[in-house]
């Protein structure tokens, strides 16, 4: 059983690993056409959201993301951008929550 869970797991990874290739070689040889593609991609995965309030939700962080990154400039600007947000999200929003998930789970002292 647990073998065919990994083969699965190895079937998955190479799947994404060749769909990484093909999305590198667009990006280097077509950005119009990866740029597409990457709107697309954000709108499907959005419009797939059961709630009209989540989906609301996800566009404007959608239009927030878009918004500075357009101002960033360089693509080294545009990582650095990226990480100081991804770092300051995790800090401000998931360490909170995970704290007050953790103190809930965390049985009463008697």
């Amino acid at each position: 059983m647990m073998e065919a869970w990994q083969q699965e797991r190895e079937e998955r990874r190479q799947k994404a690993l060749k769909e990484h290739q093909r999305l590198h070689r667009l990006f280097k040889e077509n950005r119009f056409a990866f740029e597409k593609w990457r709107q697309q991609a954000i709108k499907d995965l959005i419009e797939s959201a059961p709630d009209p309030q989540l989906r609301a939700k996800l566009w404007k962080q959608q239009e927030e993301w878009d918004r500075r990154m357009k101002g960033a400039g360089s693509h080294q600007n545009r990582f650095v951008l990226a990480k100081t947000f991804f770092w300051a999200h995790f800090f401000e929003k998931w360490m909170p929550a995970i704290e007050e998930f953790r103190h809930l789970l965390k049985p009463a002292k008697q």
